[in-house]
């Protein structure tokens, strides 16, 4: 692939020629690609895992493709697939002016050309309202959402889009993030939401979307309680089939 990175000091080439952050380990490598959305842009993007069971990890803006890297690949270990795309912008992926929803759109149509059945979404702050947003609109039957910091509205309304997923739902913010801004917008789509299972953690700090579940014994236990909610929706919806 040939574009300009947003970071080229921290993007590598792997041998097959596409571009990714250099937090991926050479053992990863075989797994990137390229995504190029509508509008011509072209995000590294990592893929774990095999089948047709996904979860779709949308990192923070500001963030990067290694925020979700631990837990997507525990996951992909336990017999899923697991992309997890860098938006544009960001180190890997094409430098560019502004964030677009088009972004999470071309992983999801990507996800389809795989022949996903069955999606869980997680994103933190922006990621998981686009992951939310364009989850919905992929058409693509959702077995559950996490979402962690994030917004209500950002590349799209999350608002809108929590309404129509009925699927296991995880919501976590920090009090003080954004001086309680963050915890107001996460509550809005806790109350939303339209999930017959859907619980809302609110923790004490100031701590921004994966920032959450790292750096002490409670961020450890806090990572190990989204891991076992997606592995449980999945597990739980293997079991009874996907219903509307």
């Amino acid at each position: 692939m040939s574009y300009v990175p947003a970071d080229p000091k921290y993007t590598v080439r792997t041998p097959s020629g596409h571009l990714v952050n250099d937090c991926v380990p050479r053992r990863l490598h075989q797994y990137v690609t390229t995504l190029t959305t509508e509008d011509g842009k072209h995000l590294s993007t990592l893929i774990l895992g095999k089948g047709p069971n996904v979860v779709y990890f949308g990192h923070q803006y500001g963030g990067q493709i290694c925020n979700f890297l631990d837990l997507a690949e525990e996951i992909a270990g336990r017999g899923y697939r697991v992309m997890l795309p860098e938006f544009r912008n960001h180190v890997a992926s094409e430098k560019a002016a502004a964030s677009s929803s088009l972004d999470a759109k071309a992983a999801f149509d990507k996800l389809k050309d795989l022949g996903t059945k069955r999606v869980f979404l997680a994103g933190a702050s922006c990621g998981g309202t686009t992951a939310a947003v364009q989850g919905v609109e992929s058409g693509i039957p959702i077995v559950g959402l996490t979402l962690l910091s994030s917004p209500a509205r950002c590349d799209g309304d999350a608002v809108a889009a929590v309404k129509k997923i009925k699927k296991p739902s995880l919501f976590m913010v920090a009090h003080d993030d954004m001086q309680g801004g963050h915890e107001r917008q996460i509550r809005e789509l806790y109350e939303a939401s339209a999930a017959t299972h859907k619980r809302l953690v609110a923790i004490d700090g100031e701590e921004h979307g994966t920032l959450m579940l790292y750096g002490s014994k409670e961020a450890d236990e806090r990572r190990a309680m989204v891991i076992s909610f997606i592995l449980d929706a999945l597990t739980a919806d293997n079991e009874v089939g996907v219903q509307d």
